[in-house]
């Protein structure tokens, strides 16, 4: 019955904001470092040689943050869901000659995931990216064992472009690493059909 009562709750007039990642909240993108469940589908780790990265130690943790915050390529936005920090969305690498940007997104609070929160967040950013900031084109690395991202990617409107590389996981396995592709001309047309539960409010980016 608790399960059941929680469950209303969490879908019941779901606000979703963004906001630019501030220093005050790295204790919450720290906590979500240390979740294997993140990092296992965040972080692309290329072979053996890397895989002894994970888990973050403090240092690592303290460097990712600080490039999250201040790197001048870079726009990290909080995910808030009713004024609750459930993780992080953005864009990297970002080229306004070429008017390309990398997206990156994670949900780090369990009880969020599987709600639409995901989706809405990078629906907010991609009217950001190509409205705002008139980038044309956005793209994004997956990998291939993902399947909800990937079909969540495609429903926004990514194509799988190509092969960008290959990930090595904890069981020594390895995967390939989609690199997919969203220009904003078919943004704009997917973005007029998308679908969300009608418990979600999304809030643009002022």
């Amino acid at each position: 019955m608790l399960a059941l009562i929680m469950l209303a709750k969490l879908t019941n007039n779901l606000e979703i904001n963004l906001r630019f990642l501030e220093k005050k909240d790295d204790q919450k993108v720290q906590k979500w470092l240390q979740d294997p469940y993140v990092l296992n589908l965040t972080f692309v780790i290329s072979g053996p040689e890397r895989r002894a990265i994970l888990p973050f130690d403090q240092k690592m943790m303290d460097q990712y943050i600080h490039a999250l915050l201040v790197d001048k390529t870079r726009k990290t936005f909080a995910i808030e869901v009713d004024r609750e920090h459930v993780g992080n969305v953005g864009l990297k690498e970002i080229n306004l000659e070429t008017k390309r940007a990398e997206l990156f997104i994670e949900i780090g609070e369990e009880k969020y995931r599987g709600l639409g929160v995901g989706k809405a967040a990078m629906a907010i950013l991609l009217d950001h990216a190509a409205y705002a900031l008139g980038l044309v084109e956005i793209c994004l690395e997956v990998l291939e064992f993902n399947h909800v991202a990937l079909k969540l990617y495609q429903q926004l409107g990514f194509e799988i472009s190509h092969r960008s590389g290959w990930h090595y996981d904890a069981e020594g396995r390895y995967w390939q690493v989609w690199w997919m592709k969203l220009p904003a001309e078919r943004w704009s047309k997917t973005r007029e059909n998308l679908l969300f539960p009608d418990n979600l409010q999304l809030n643009p980016l002022i």
